[in-house]
C-alpha cells in the first residue's frame, strides 16, 4: 500500500516514522541542513566580508595620485620656446636657441617667419608632456610612458571586489577570492532541489516532530506499545469483502501479539488545544466518528485478525503535546 503525500500528511508521516520506525528517518526524509557557523547568510554578511577584504589589499594609486605624478614629470621638462607675438619677441626666443637651430645666416634678414621655423624645429625636439586628464586607466597609460616599472607594480596588485550589484553578484565576488566559502542560499537551494525525491522537512518541523515523539515515548502506555520488542509496524493485509466482493487493503500502524491476543493500534496526530480534560474523551469519540476511523478499525480487525484495536492520539500543537489512548469498543466497531 503506497503512502499518500501532502504537506499535512508529510508531517503526520514524519511523526509516525519518529515514533514507530526512527531508523527510517534518513531514508524517507531530507532534513533542512544546518547552516554552519561562519556561513554567509545575508547581503550584509557578504558586504562585511568584501569590505574587510578590500581594506586588507595594498592601496591602488588613485586617479589623483597618478595625475600628481604626471604633473610632477611634466614640471621637469624643458619649456617650449615661445614663438612670440611680435618680431622682437620672436627674435628674443630665436637668440636663446642652441646654435645648431639658429639656421639663418648672418647678414641675412631675420624675418619672423624664418625665425619661427627655427623655433618650431627646436620645440619639436623637446619631449612632449604627458596628458594629465582622463579616466584612471587613461592616466595609467600615460604613466606607463614615463614609469613602466611603477605601472607594472600596480598591475600586480589585486583589484578590490565590487561592493554593488545583486546578491548573486556579491556571492560570485566572494567566491573569486575564497572558493571554499559556504553560502546558506546554496546549501538551502541544493536541499530544495531534492534530487532523491525525499520528503523535505524544515528544522522547525523536525523540532516539533521530535517533541511529539518525546511526548509519545514518555507516556506510560503509549511508550510501551510503540517500543515493544515484538511489535510489527505497518504490515499490509489484503482480503475480500464478503458482501461486495471487493478487495480490502489495510495497514495498521502497529500490531502486537501478547499471549495469543492480537492487538492493533493507529497513531493519530490531532490539533485540539482548546478543550478541557473532562471533555477530551467525548471530543475524541466525535473525531473518530466524523473521520470514519471506526470503519477503518473494523476493517483492520477483520482483515488483520486483530482482537483489540486502539487509537493513540497525540496533539501536534506547539508545546501542548498531550497523549490520549482510545480503545475501539465493540459498539464503535459495529456502527
Amino acid at each position: 500500500i503506497v503512502k499518500e503525500r501532502s504537506p499535512v500528511l508529510d508531517m503526520g508521516n514524519l511523526v509516525h516514522v519518529l515514533a514507530l520506525q526512527p531508523e527510517n528517518l534518513e531514508a524517507e526524509f531530507s532534513v533542512e541542513p544546518e547552516i554552519p557557523e561562519g556561513a554567509f547568510t545575508t547581503t550584509a554578511t557578504l558586504r562585511e566580508f568584501i569590505d574587510a577584504h578590500n581594506a586588507s589589499l595594498p592601496a591602488l594609486l588613485s586617479a589623483d595620485d597618478i595625475k600628481a605624478l604626471l604633473e610632477e614629470y611634466n614640471a621637469t621638462l624643458p619649456s617650449q620656446m615661445p614663438l612670440g607675438a611680435s618680431v622682437d619677441e620672436t627674435y628674443a626666443s630665436y637668440e636663446q636657441l642652441p646654435e645648431e637651430f639658429q639656421r639663418i645666416e648672418n647678414g641675412t634678414k631675420h624675418t619672423a617667419t624664418a625665425m619661427k621655423a627655427c623655433i618650431k624645429e627646436y620645440n619639436a625636439t623637446l619631449p612632449a608632456p604627458v596628458k594629465t586628464s582622463g579616466s584612471r586607466d587613461a592616466l595609467l597609460e600615460q604613466l606607463a610612458i614615463i614609469n613602466p616599472d611603477l605601472v607594472a607594480q600596480e598591475a600586480q596588485k589585486s583589484s578590490p571586489l565590487k561592493v554593488s550589484g545583486t546578491k548573486a553578484d556579491l556571492i560570485q565576488a566572494v567566491k573569486s577570492v575564497n572558493p571554499a566559502v559556504v553560502f546558506a542560499d546554496e546549501l538551502l537551494d541544493a536541499w530544495r532541489e531534492n534530487t532523491e525525491g525525499k520528503v523535505l522537512v524544515t528544522r522547525q518541523q523536525l523540532s516539533t516532530a521530535l517533541n511529539i515523539q518525546k511526548a509519545l515515548l514518555e507516556h506510560p502506555t503509549a511508550g510501551k506499545l510503540l517500543t515493544h520488542p515484538s511489535r510489527a509496524v505497518e504490515v499490509s493485509y489484503f482480503g475480500i469483502d464478503e458482501e461486495t466482493g471487493l478487495e480490502v487493503r489495510v495497514r495498521p500502524d502497529l500490531e502486537l501479539d501478547m499471549g495469543g491476543l492480537r492487538i492493533g493500534a493507529d497513531l493519530k496526530t490531532i490539533s485540539m488545544w482548546n478543550i478541557k480534560q473532562e471533555g477530551l474523551r467525548a471530543k475524541l469519540h466525535r473525531e473518530i466518528i466524523d473521520r470514519d476511523y471506526h470503519l477503518s478499525a473494523a476493517m483492520y480487525c477483520e482483515t488483520a485478525a486483530l482482537d483489540q484495536f486502539f487509537w493513540i492520539f497525540v496533539n501536534k500543537d506547539e508545546n501542548y503535546h498531550w497523549v490520549a489512548i482510545i480503545e475501539a469498543s465493540t459498539e464503535l466497531l459495529e456502527l
